[in-house]
């Protein structure tokens, strides 16, 4: 009985930490996705205002994390994305700074499709071959009677 304790609590530390470790890197691409986010925002004209108070870092918390909101603030629209982890701030930009953040993802995930079907189209150049390239197959190849 002894043995089978060990095993058994062997198992269970072997998960935890298999599930502390998918924790971990989870956690580790939201950090990153919220940096890359951080400096693109930046990049197009965002200004990261500090959460330098109790009141600001609270109502940060309750704000929708890395999610656009507008609000009008003295008759102009400001575009507004909270990220209470990696920066501790909110990213504040007018009407320009938003049509330029979001033509640049835009353009970014045209050229990531772009990418994505050259690679496709590179993969099926490849796989066209000719009948000689099946050999012996070439009479199991052809279209199911």
């Amino acid at each position: 009985m002894p043995g089978m304790v060990g095993r058994s609590l062997s198992a269970g530390l072997l998960l935890a930490a298999a599930v502390s470790a998918c924790g971990l890197m989870e956690g580790r691409r939201e950090r990153h996705e919220a940096d890359a986010i951080g400096r693109r925002l930046v990049a197009t004209g965002f200004r990261a205002v500090p959460a330098d108070t109790a009141a600001k870092q609270a109502h940060l918390e309750r704000m929708p994390k890395l999610l656009f909101s507008s609000v009008v603030q003295h008759g102009q629209r400001r575009w507004v994305l909270a990220d209470p982890d990696l920066c501790r701030c909110l990213y504040v930009g007018d009407e320009a700074a938003y049509r330029r953040y979001t033509a640049l993802e835009i353009s970014q995930e045209e050229a990531s499709s772009t990418r994505a079907a050259r690679r496709d189209d590179r993969n099926a150049g490849t796989a066209d071959a000719g009948p000689d390239s099946i050999g012996p197959f070439q009479g199991d190849v052809g279209p199911a009677d």
